[in-house]
């Protein structure tokens, strides 16, 4: 049987003593009416009353379970969300704040560590019985283990990088056939006139942009490449 949140427990304890104990007091209200008038529904006056009384019973024995529910800590190693479970789980349970699984191995939560994507950046996160990873951006796979469950290091910075804190360079090397959209883009980009940018457009191969960051000259030429347009990036020597 799985292990439960204790907040969930509580709920349903809460829940049952409300539903019983509301139900026990009407039926209760409702029986001791009929015995009063002394009609000819006494008989199911005392049914209600007694049927009542078991239903305020078991409502009030439900509200004291509520102290009895125990509470131990599960803190998510991914948001640092806590997580309050009756007992420690034996397997992974999912993080109500960020709904990550919490990698749990036999009453440990297992630590995790960071990757960068290397092909789009993103930062991803594995533990240590991860034989691969999706990256959580652009869905390519990052291998981080062999088969046998050891690390290696080459096949695995083969998929990843580090971070390049080189100026970069952006040189537009062809328009493409979509030669109003490149216009556009590089306008928008560029903040520079539509006059301008044909002019650009006519001197071929041209400097968009000069001393950015890598991440930067990527993601432009990913942007003008959505246009069939080829722009290069490279570092300043």
């Amino acid at each position: 049987m799985p292990v439960q949140r204790s907040t969930d427990v509580v709920e349903g304890h809460s829940e049952r003593a409300l539903t019983f104990g509301l139900g026990g007091l009407v039926a209760a209200a409702f029986g001791a009416l009929l015995i009063y008038y002394q009609g000819m529904l006494v008989g199911l006056g005392w049914v209600l009353v007694l049927g009542g009384v078991a239903g305020i019973g078991y409502g009030i024995f439900c509200a004291m379970q509520v102290r009895n529910v125990t509470t131990v800590k599960v803190t998510c190693p991914y948001c640092s969300g806590i997580n309050a479970m009756t007992e420690m789980p034996e397997k992974d349970v999912s993080c109500v704040s960020c709904h990550r699984m919490i990698p749990i191995r036999e009453g440990r939560v297992l630590p995790v560590s960071q990757v960068r994507c290397g092909f789009c950046g993103h930062l991803n996160f594995y533990n240590e019985t991860s034989v691969g990873l999706i990256c959580e951006s652009c869905d390519r796979e990052i291998p981080i283990a062999t088969a046998e469950g050891t690390e290696s290091k080459k096949f695995f910075r083969a998929y990843t990088q580090q971070d390049d804190e080189r100026p970069y360079e952006l040189v537009l090397v062809a328009h493409g056939p979509k030669t109003e959209e490149v216009i556009n883009t590089l306008q928008h980009m560029l903040a520079l006139n539509r006059n301008q940018v044909k002019d650009m457009l006519n001197d071929l191969p041209v400097t968009l942009l000069t001393g950015i960051p890598k991440k930067k000259a990527e993601m432009l030429a990913a942007q003008l490449s959505v246009h069939d347009a080829l722009a290069e990036y490279k570092p300043l020597s």
